[in-house]
């Protein structure tokens, strides 16, 4: 059976569905090349910052916040907000770069509601197909009666091919959008994390 073929005997109700997993396909290509954009190596990151910082000068402050704002990520981007203030009490370097988070955090959840309302609509639009195709099905029954089992069971047929459609694209979104919802709340975990030791190490806490 070809595709064209799979659709048109899915009924009305696959069109919508198409346009879902469409969309699906769509979000999970954009959030997997933001994450990966996203991700850095925080240790590595931290280090890199600490020692630059460390080895004097003035302008050592101004070559740590280049090398935080060079990898083009929200941690350093962070880590930069909290350079820049890096003169000011604990409080002032915690609020700048707490701002600083907030404005990255939507970002990192982009696109997420639109996945959880497709996974949501998916088995409804399968559902309503389902309904559609018994309709057919039982029409067909009280014009023809059981002599012409052909219609009935196409009616059938299509309830059934709308029904799996919506629930495999609602399967596969749970999938990706429960992925790529831990993975941007490990990501936030880590920008705390990191952030608290930035402002440990800026404010003389620890070494």
């Amino acid at each position: 059976m070809s595709v064209l073929t799979f659709i048109k005997n899915g009924g009305i109700m696959m069109y919508p569905l198409i346009i879902c997993s469409v969309a699906l396909i769509a979000i999970i290509l954009e959030r997997a090349i933001s994450f990966r954009k996203a991700g850095v190596d925080g240790d590595e990151l931290l280090d890199s910052v600490k020692e630059v910082y460390q080895s004097g000068g003035e302008d050592a402050v101004r070559r740590a916040i280049a090398l935080s704002e060079e990898r083009g990520v929200p941690l350093g981007r962070i880590f930069a907000r909290g350079l820049k203030n890096a003169h000011r009490s604990a409080d002032a370097i915690e609020m700048a770069m707490e701002q600083e988070a907030s404005n990255e955090l939507p970002n990192l959840e982009a696109n997420l509601p639109v996945l959880k309302t497709i996974i949501n609509i998916s088995p409804l639009l399968g559902l309503l197909g389902t309904i559609a195709g018994m309709i057919s099905s039982f029409r067909a029954a009280s014009q023809t009666g059981l002599s012409n089992p052909t219609q009935v069971l196409g009616g059938i047929s299509e309830a059934l091919i709308s029904t799996g459609t919506g629930i495999t694209i609602a399967v596969l979104g749970f999938i990706f959008f429960n992925y790529y919802a831990n993975l941007s709340k490990k990501m936030v975990e880590d920008i705390e994390y990191y952030g608290a030791e930035l402002v440990n190490f800026l404010t003389g806490r620890i070494d």
